[in-house]
């Protein structure tokens, strides 16, 4: 299943990355891009969604100033959850907004 960009509203943020919208989240990981949305704000913060191999999950972040190594908002989900996917990107994009 595939998440519909329409589904998403970024609040003015750039999206840069959109493999996520024609990706098969329940299709074979082989196919699943480790960079899947990134999405860009004025205010220097980011949302970041990620695939991780090793442990067959997903990542939503928010990163402020490029610390990439503190995320001010992250959690990981299962792969195949893509209800949760989608609240989890909203929660997110709400955060970075915001700044």
């Amino acid at each position: 299943m595939n998440i519909n960009q329409t589904a998403i509203d970024t609040k003015g943020g750039k999206i840069t990355d959109d493999t996520l919208f024609t990706t098969n989240l329940d299709g074979s990981v082989d196919y699943i891009d480790q960079d899947l949305l990134l999405i860009i704000y004025k205010n220097n913060s980011l949302v970041d969604v990620s695939f991780h191999d090793s442990i067959e999950s997903l990542s939503v972040k928010v990163i402020f100033n490029s610390n990439w190594e503190v995320p001010v908002y992250k959690k990981t989900i299962a792969l195949k959850d893509n209800i949760r996917l989608l609240s989890l990107i909203k929660e997110a994009i709400d955060i970075a907004a915001k700044g």
